[in-house]
């Protein structure tokens, strides 16, 4: 069931006890039948018979419904400010998450042809590091922010292109198999 129709069910559920457990209260429990014509008297001074304080079960039932009420409300207007939380990401497995994705067949000298000026430069800091480095220190290298190079970096592994590994504070950028092996053919190393 989704989240939104859940807390409009709390909510409604909530609103009809209230409404229910009012209704009781002003028909039942007040005199006069409890029309609003004898509430007015009494309030005013009238007579009209006095009216019985009221139970402390029907305060802790209306306490409880108020807050439910409050709960749904709350929560049906956050997940209608945020859209985008209504549904939850697909999990994918560990092992798929963990596993290198294989690149593409291409060279070394047909990557840094077809890459952004940026990703050229965390390439090349990582290739004259032996295809291994501390991504903190790729971004004082190549002269990039820390978050452009965390995107580049993003990017370059969505392609297969790196390996980033958490260390520390930091991550681990490594250069896939087949990117390093045609880069070493390429730079001649």
């Amino acid at each position: 069931m989704k989240r939104t129709t859940a807390f409009l069910l709390v909510l409604g559920a909530a609103v009809l006890g209230l409404v229910t457990l009012a209704a009781w209260y002003v028909g039942f429990y007040q005199p006069a039948g409890g029309s609003v014509g004898g509430m007015m008297g009494q309030m005013m001074g009238g007579s009209g018979g006095l009216a019985q304080a009221m139970p402390w079960q029907v305060w802790a039932g209306f306490l409880v419904l108020a807050v439910v009420a409050v709960t749904g409300l709350i929560g049906l207007g956050y997940f209608i400010a945020y859209p985008e939380i209504r549904t939850a990401p697909q999990a994918t497995p560990p092992a798929a998450a963990a596993a290198p994705k294989e690149g593409p067949p291409m060279s070394w000298a047909v990557l840094m042809r077809t890459s952004k000026p940026e990703e050229k430069r965390v390439l090349e800091v990582l290739a004259a590091h032996q295809g291994n480095y501390l991504q903190k220190f790729v971004v004082k290298e190549a002269g990039l922010s820390k978050l452009k190079t965390h995107r580049v970096v993003s990017r370059l592994a969505e392609r297969g292109v790196v390996n980033v590994e958490r260390s520390g504070n930091t991550n681990q950028v490594t250069l896939a198999p087949w990117v390093m092996m045609d880069a070493k053919s390429d730079l001649g190393s």
